[in-house]
């Protein structure tokens, strides 16, 4: 039996240039944190003295931002932002498709009800079957063009017309 091709590594995660400066300073932060977390356990056994519990007290840990840095939750918002600005609307033109499906629907429901109409005038002796019939296509025609008037009235104040 061949053997299969051979496994790679996995590539190693390597930011992009324009971000690198900023994962350099969050490793940097981890590892002063890792070597805070290991600090902890010594100052407990340690006798406690002023100074050791002043910097292994919560509020001297968490260093707060500088004043003109954002936190990155902040800076990575700022940009969602800034790309959906530049980003066309989904459906911008939507409103025309519907406008014409609209027109479509409500021309199509007035021919249903004129023809329905027609065929219940020549009706007469045609019997229940005919009568029935005719006033089937008239309703239905009715409906479509009830739903092209409301499917235009929709895309028109989706437009900011009405």
């Amino acid at each position: 039996m061949a053997a299969g091709p051979e496994r790679r590594e996995a590539r190693r995660f390597e930011p992009p240039p324009w971000e690198r400066d900023r994962f350099e300073e969050l490793a940097g932060r981890d590892r002063e944190q890792e070597r805070t977390a290991q600090d902890l356990p010594a100052a407990e056994e340690a006798p406690p003295t002023g100074e050791r519990e002043d910097a292994a007290s919560p509020e001297r840990r968490a260093e707060p931002a500088p004043v003109g840095e954002k936190p990155p939750s902040a800076e990575l918002d700022a940009m969602l932002l800034a790309l959906k600005a530049e980003e066309p609307e989904a459906l911008e033109g939507a409103w025309k498709v519907g406008l014409a499906a609209a027109v479509f629907m409500a021309t199509l429901g007035l021919m249903l009800v004129v023809w329905g109409a027609v065929a219940l005038a020549r009706a007469g002796g045609a019997g229940a079957a005919g009568v029935m019939g005719s006033a089937i296509m008239t309703v239905m025609g009715a409906l479509f063009a009830a739903l092209g008037v409301w499917l235009g009235v929709r895309s028109l104040r989706q437009r900011g017309v009405l």
